[in-house]
């Protein structure tokens, strides 16, 4: 046995106990229940990048065993005596576990078939089942390479959702069969990536979100197809447009098929421009929104918030649930299903309390301090270990808590909260995209 420093891990467990000491074991796993075969091959590969060829043997001092009496997600691990042993009691939890493993160990110095595993007993289990991570891939092209890395990022530090915002106005990084041109060129996924991406999160025990932005940020939409989806910067409300948008969110339900969370948008649209649009008006007056006689404001919510629900039923259908951004007013509330889940961000659309009010679960994606816009962190260390599920600053000029902390009651409303990598500064602050790519995922792995 030698003596170590003590154990060091990111996120830190719930539970440490260790002796101060570390042991050599074989490069070998017991696989002791087949339902964690994809787990062990998972933490194999990524063990072969660290020069490590672990292989699976009866006799292997490293177990993974199945332990129904643990949650969902948890796990115990468990160093000493000659033998490691990992308890879950799902794919999800066992990858925590191996990821964990992955962290603990340290190659031999001499030998490529030993690794130095301190004595120790941790034991952890996520406190909400939404950790989440979102990725611009809409305003700056990231190579396919980086969304792999993404999810490698996920996996290691326990990060169950992450939101891939494929669409702005920059581009259209989708494939679509329903509207090829949309899919703008040299800046989109193929129909092989986007399988690939899902099985290799899918081993991984990592949820992936994909986000089709609308109604605002639709330049692409509008570029291509203006006869169907407008001119005017948002998405044009008439029977075609939002029998071909609901269409589309098909085609993303079926291209994400293991997906839970479909993300639907929702948010800085120009809703005022549907008011000024004949074909939009006469859609209107046959949902019966009175476009002409009652508060212009007021209609122009009521749009919007038709709107999301018309995006919400193809989700729904396919069994998924739909996401959007804080985007609504508190007026149309009672319009918006609760089956859709909002991300509170800005506090300025509508705020938090009221959406809590109302019923709605959300994710907290407070912009301060979840908001990284490279190459800017922005928050400093203590804001960002002071913040947590049911905290709040705003940053926006419009919002009542500019300048204030917004701290709410826990609530199981709140489902957990999310970190977020905006691409709007990289073209701008770096010789190259591909050094603005790189920069961000260093902020992301800071964070």
């Amino acid at each position: 046995m030698e003596r170590m420093k003590k154990v060091r891990m990111i996120p830190t467990p719930k539970r440490v106990s260790e002796s101060g000491g570390r042991f050599p074991y074989k490069t070998e796993l017991c696989l002791l229940h087949r339902e964690f075969e994809e787990a062990a091959e998972v933490f194999a590969d990524y063990a072969r990048r660290l020069g490590l060829h672990f292989t699976i043997s009866e006799n292997a001092p490293i177990q993974i065993i199945r332990d129904a009496a643990l949650g969902p997600e948890e796990y115990r691990l468990s160093a000493g005596n000659g033998k490691v042993k990992l308890f879950a009691s799902d794919l999800v939890g066992a990858n925590h576990a191996f990821a964990s493993l992955l962290q603990l160990f340290e190659p031999d110095a001499v030998s490529p078939e030993l690794v130095w595993i301190p004595d120790c007993e941790i034991s952890d289990a996520p406190d909400c089942a939404y950790r989440g991570m979102m990725v611009d891939l809409a305003r700056n092209w990231h190579d396919f390479s980086y969304l792999l890395s993404y999810v490698d990022f996920c996996y290691f530090y326990k990060i169950s959702v992450l939101h891939l915002h494929f669409t702005d106005d920059q581009s259209y990084t989708l494939p679509s069969a329903l509207f090829p041109a949309l899919s703008t060129k040299g800046r989109c996924y193929t129909e092989g990536q986007i399988a690939e991406l899902n099985r290799y999160a899918a081993a991984r025990g990592v949820q992936l979100m994909p986000e089709i932005d609308v109604p605002g940020h639709c330049v692409s939409f509008q570029k291509e197809y203006p006869e169907l989806f407008g001119t005017d910067g948002i998405i044009c409300q008439t029977p075609q447009s939002i029998e071909a948008m609901q269409a589309l969110f098909r085609e993303l339900c079926e291209m994400f098929s293991a997906s839970k969370y479909i993300h639907i948008g929702g948010d800085e649209a120009q809703i005022e421009n549907w008011l000024k649009c004949p074909r939009c008006a006469e859609y209107a007056q046959d949902a019966g929104i009175d476009v002409r006689g009652e508060d212009q404001k007021l209609a122009a919510e009521k749009l919007y918030a038709s709107f999301v629900m018309k995006m919400a039923e193809p989700v729904l259908a396919a069994g998924k649930i739909p996401v959007a951004w804080e985007g609504f007013c508190e007026q149309v509330n009672d319009l918006v299903s609760r089956e859709i889940l909002i991300m509170s961000w800005e506090n300025y659309y509508q705020v938090t309390p009221a959406l809590i009010r109302a019923g709605f679960r959300i994710i907290n994606c407070s912009w301060n301090p979840m908001y990284i816009v490279t190459p800017e962190p922005a928050w400093p260390p203590r804001e960002i270990y002071d913040w947590s599920i049911y905290k709040w600053k705003a940053v926006h000029p419009g919002s009542p808590y500019l300048g204030k902390e917004l701290e709410i009651p826990p609530t199981r409303q709140v489902l957990g909260g999310q970190l977020l990598a905006w691409g709007d500064r990289i073209a701008a602050s770096y010789p190259t995209v591909e050094e603005g790519v790189a920069a961000e995922r260093r902020l992301l792995l800071e964070r």
